[in-house]
């Protein structure tokens, strides 16, 4: 699970039921997308392959395309291969959906697709360092995202967008100072107002509501820190796409940080087993915590803490949050085995930390 970013409010418009003229297409694009979260991912194919049969200049099917590779290859910023191909069909929807516009302003299909592809790009770029491109196209998307928030009352699918923006805008520039500076060009967020209208898009968007729970989950998991609100999405995102690691790792967290530790056991072995280290090590890092916690078998949590810091060294992971935890608990060991050691521990979790939780818990016990 990387860092959210601002960068990612475009996610939510792939699909949309006021934008397909064709009741068909939007049916067999609502298939297409629950494959790809439940990664069925030979069903998604044959169902993208029916789309472009259908209409060949539809910018659909490359976007589809696109999250195919980035769920199918997650995280993709490791494929480099991948990684190209995702680009360019995030690029070819793109310009597809500029070509509608073109001809038809009022087009919300196209620039629903629009948006999602600079969106993502933008994602990719800001997940890889480069930063500049990362902005170049948040600034593409952003003049869809305007036109988003003008229509909020008339389309539910428009409460993700303007939620994801509103929350982010005002909490991305405070935990990436990097792109302070950028931020003169994006009207101002709300945070508060941005999770109200995240919960109105969970509760009624027709699709989008899944992106919606995805973002609740981390902004009440991470950042607001509410553990039963944070249950509630993850739960629900597991219970729908039992088939997503992501959604799975997610639900485990939440049910971690409400202490029903007998209850995410088994998710965390499930984890452990999984062959992709990039969902193996939440299962090593979870289990450590349910060792600690749950049996105080401290020998064995100290391994599996241990072994998480490993994972994230040997795949080169970008998982700051994760190695937080992990040294957090490092420390509280060896602050049971009086072991001065500790203090050691918790300054490298209060360094890793970006969550305010996190970052109080380290300072408390450094105090």
């Amino acid at each position: 699970m990387n860092q959210l970013s601002l960068l990612t409010v475009i996610i939510s418009f792939l699909v949309c039921t006021n934008c397909w003229s064709q009741k068909t297409d939007f049916e067999l694009v609502k298939k297409g997308v629950d494959h790809i979260y439940n990664f069925d991912f030979k069903r998604s194919d044959a169902i993208i392959a029916r789309l472009e049969s259908i209409n060949s200049k539809s910018p659909t099917p490359d976007l589809m395309k696109a999250l195919q590779i980035y769920w199918k290859y997650y995280p993709v910023q490791n494929h480099e291969d991948q990684l190209e191909a995702y680009h360019d069909y995030l690029e070819r929807s793109y310009l597809k959906s500029i070509e509608i516009m073109e001809r038809q302003q009022n087009n919300w299909e196209a620039l629903f697709l629009a948006m999602a592809s600079q969106g993502l790009l933008a994602e990719s770029y800001s997940e890889s360092g480069r930063s500049f491109k990362a902005v170049g196209a948040a600034k593409k998307a952003y003049r869809f995202v305007k036109q988003g928030i003008e229509k909020l009352n008339q389309f539910d699918e428009f409460y993700v967008s303007t939620g994801l923006y509103n929350y982010y805008r005002e909490y991305y520039p405070d935990a990436y100072p990097i792109y302070k500076p950028f931020m003169s060009f994006f009207m101002k967020g709300d945070r508060k107002l941005g999770i109200r209208q995240l919960e109105i898009a969970e509760k009624k968007a027709s699709i989008a509501h899944v992106i919606a729970r995805y973002y609740l989950s981390y902004i009440y998991l991470r950042y607001e820190y509410i553990p039963v609100k944070a249950l509630e999405q993850g739960k629900a995102l597991h219970y729908e796409y039992p088939g997503n690691h992501l959604f799975t790792a997610i639900y485990c967290e939440s049910l971690i940080i409400n202490q029903k530790y007998k209850q995410a056991t088994h998710l965390s072995r499930k984890l452990q087993k999984n062959p992709n280290p990039f969902y193996k090590v939440y299962g090593e890092l979870f289990m450590g915590i349910i060792q600690e916690n749950e049996h105080q078998d401290y020998k064995n949590a100290e391994r599996l803490y241990r072994s998480t810091l490993d994972f994230v060294d040997t795949y080169d992971m970008n998982q700051p949050h994760l190695e937080a935890l992990a040294y957090l608990g490092l420390g509280r060991i060896y602050q049971h085995k009086n072991d001065p050691k500790a203090r050691g521990f918790f300054r490298e979790s209060l360094d890793k930390a970006y969550t305010k939780s996190l970052k109080s818990e380290a300072k408390r016990y450094l105090n």
